[in-house]
């Protein structure tokens, strides 16, 4: 008999990744249509970063004040009503405010969405209640698709991913209000300045493995803004069309290893899986390092290691977390890591991203080749420092 919990929870986690994939992956190349260039072409990019700072405080109000799925109904709300907003403008300006103002309210829901599906499942159902979010990543592209054959419209590049993201969005939050209850696993404890912005967090990072992940982590998403932030560009320089759609199809990979992952870290540990994440990492950049010309399919190497790159990395961390942390810090660990990794890490990420492709333009082209070796060489530092520093504990089993 199927659980109507986990089926609940899938739909949140579908909706929620669904509606970001929809306007985001193509984000640059529309920016790039709109001639938004240089700083503010990075500072827009980065707005789901700075979005990602509000998580530890919302993790608060889940952990102490209200309930998060009511919590996550509001949020949701509010994107809704913003990314409407930044739709309707191609003022650089209030573009990048209607953005900010939206990823403050999107970016704790990752967090969050995590939360209530591990206060409702197990650490070990939620890869599989995760892997929704990644199917529905994937079936974002059907917006495209139906702009294309069905309107002979390309949606690539265009303000309509916007609006789609928008009407999306206005469904989760509806959706949100059918969700299991979870209430606040702290509330009514004593409160100080520190829970009050949702600080506690930061108590966790005394476990040494904790601080190695976490370190690890933010190093990998420093890396990672060239493929999350970047890829529509470098795409556009392949002349590849259907850049939605062909983002998006990585996501395909996420379900199949989101699936293995339960049993990889069963049989063989956390370490291993996360070690795994960051060796698909360097092969990603590795690749991309020779898409040109005759071989310019590369990139669809680099797309499909997607699974393993965000599913065993990313979503093992959320896992070891989840195990590690206790049940009144569960929704602030979360937060903690979203703040961290798509927060500062993210920006940090961003600008450097942004400064490391301008340093290798010449006549207003990008030597793709020489970003990537960079981030490659990067990368296999990153791999170094977790499997000589993060030691394998009871967590892992």
């Amino acid at each position: 008999m199927l659980n109507s919990n986990k089926i609940k929870l899938s739909l949140m986690m579908f909706l929620q990744f669904m509606y970001v994939a929809v306007f985001f992956p193509q984000l640059a190349a529309y920016l790039t249509n709109i001639k938004v260039e240089g700083y503010m072409f990075a500072t827009i990019l980065a707005t789901m970063a700075w979005g990602a700072l509000t998580s530890p405080i919302i993790g608060m109000f889940a952990d102490r004040m209200m309930n998060s799925e009511k919590i996550l109904a509001l949020l949701n709300y509010f994107v809704a009503a913003f990314l409407l907003l930044a739709a309707t403008t191609t003022n650089h300006y209030l573009l990048f405010v209607y953005l900010l103002l939206a990823m403050a309210a999107y970016m704790p829901t990752w967090g969050l969405t995590s939360a209530i599906a591990l206060a409702n499942s197990t650490p070990e159902d939620f890869p599989r209640i995760r892997v929704f979010g990644s199917i529905g990543w994937t079936l974002a592209s059907v917006f495209a698709i139906v702009g294309k054959f069905a309107f002979d419209v390309s949606i690539d590049g265009t303000n309509i991913p916007l609006y789609c993201g928008a009407a999306v969005a206005l469904v989760a939050a509806v959706n949100s209000h059918f969700l299991p209850q979870t209430p606040p696993s702290a509330k009514g404890q004593p409160m100080s300045i520190v829970d009050a912005l949702g600080l506690r967090a930061f108590s966790l990072l005394k476990d040494r493995n904790i601080a190695v992940l976490m370190f690890t982590a933010c190093a990998w998403m420093f890396v990672f803004v060239i493929y999350w932030l970047y890829f529509s560009q470098f795409l556009s320089h392949l002349g590849v069309k259907d850049i939605t759609f062909t983002i998006t199809s990585g996501a395909a990979s996420e379900i199949l290893f989101l699936m293995l992952l339960p049993v990889v870290i069963k049989r063989y540990g956390l370490k291993l899986a996360i070690s795994v994440g960051l060796l698909a990492t360097i092969a990603r950049y590795g690749v991309c390092c020779y898409a040109e010309g005759d071989i310019k399919w590369l990139y669809w190497v680099a797309i499909a290691l997607q699974g393993l790159v965000f599913g065993f990395f990313f979503v093992g961390t959320q896992i070891y977390l989840a195990k590690k942390a206790p049940a009144e810090l569960q929704a602030q660990a979360q937060g903690l890591f979203f703040c961290l990794v798509m927060g500062v890490a993210q920006i940090l990420g961003s600008y450097f991203t942004n400064a490391l492709a301008s340093a290798y333009t010449v006549n207003n082209v990008i030597n793709w080749k020489g970003v990537f070796t960079v981030e490659t060489a990067i990368t296999f530092g990153i791999l170094i420092v977790f499997a000589l520093l993060f030691k394998n504990d009871k967590t892992q089993a």
